[in-house]
């Protein structure tokens, strides 16, 4: 049986995990969209993804309502140092809740 490539968010994408979990979600043929607002993501980081047909990125704060259609969800937004989340703690709590 032939598996079924599935179309999935990774939020906090352009992270450091969060990169590293789009490459093998693209590396075993699935479609990944990455949604990130870059607070503490790097674009850098997905670079390499650019122009893959199989691969979206919005930059976005799902702190905000999005729609999308997709099988999955890596919810990863979220700083995760304290140097970040001091600095924003109320969207630090925000991004957990949603």
């Amino acid at each position: 049986l032939k598996k079924k490539n599935l179309r999935i968010v990774v939020t906090g994408g352009a992270g450091f995990v969060g990169s590293h979990l789009v490459d093998r979600l693209i590396a075993r043929g699935d479609s990944v969209i990455v949604v990130d607002n870059f607070f503490t993501g790097r674009k850098e980081n997905l670079m390499h993804h650019f122009g893959n047909p199989k691969f979206e990125l919005i930059r976005h704060d799902v702190v905000e309502p999005i729609l999308l259609e997709v099988d999955q969800i890596y919810h990863l937004a979220c700083p995760a140092s304290p140097v970040h989340y001091k600095f924003n703690p109320v969207k630090t709590i925000i991004s957990f809740l949603t």
